[in-house]
């Protein structure tokens, strides 16, 4: 499930801090240096000195229930698990999930879900998206001043410049 990009002496304090075994089937990747990034991977770039920080954060995901938002399909009413959801978006008075294989209708408002889901690695990145941040594959700068994401579907969306800062925040953990 992981691989850990670090010198050999601060792997084995990962390992041991937090209670995890490198396998060559790996989905994360626990990184020091934003180089060491792989594509198609989650990547945790951190410090070691935040190691404490990313424990946390690993055991909250480890630990959640499954937890479901129900909405509306061309085939009807069903139910979708939150990990599946990549982004939501707003459009007048539609708020639609986007999964890989669905798009659905949501009976909720954005501030309603962000509400809800915030705890969850949702944030806002602008006024009508709110994006699951486990998604996101690579976050670029661009040359007006926002953020350019590309996310596990290879869809890219942008943070406007107005929740950039609070988007940067998120990722460091504050």
């Amino acid at each position: 499930m992981f691989k850990i990009k670090f010198p050999l002496q601060d792997k084995e304090i990962i390992k041991q801090t937090l209670g995890i075994i490198e396998s060559n089937d790996y989905d994360i990747v626990l990184c020091h240096d934003i180089k060491d990034q792989e594509p198609e991977k989650i990547n945790i770039v951190f410090q070691l000195n935040n190691l404490d920080v990313i424990k946390k954060k690993i055991q909250f995901f480890q630990n959640v229930s499954p937890i479901y938002l129900y909405g509306k399909t061309a085939r009807g009413e069903i139910k979708i698990d939150i990990n599946d959801i990549i982004y939501i978006e707003s459009f007048g008075n539609e708020v639609i999930a986007y999964s890989d294989q669905k798009e659905i209708n949501l009976s909720l408002r954005l501030y309603e879900l962000i509400d809800k889901l915030y705890a969850f690695g949702f944030i806002r990145i602008g006024k009508s998206v709110i994006l699951n941040i486990t998604k996101v594959m690579a976050v670029n700068s661009a040359i007006n001043g926002k953020l350019t994401i590309t996310l596990s579907n290879d869809r890219t969306l942008e943070v406007n410049r107005s929740y950039k800062q609070a988007f940067k925040a998120y990722l460091k953990g504050k």
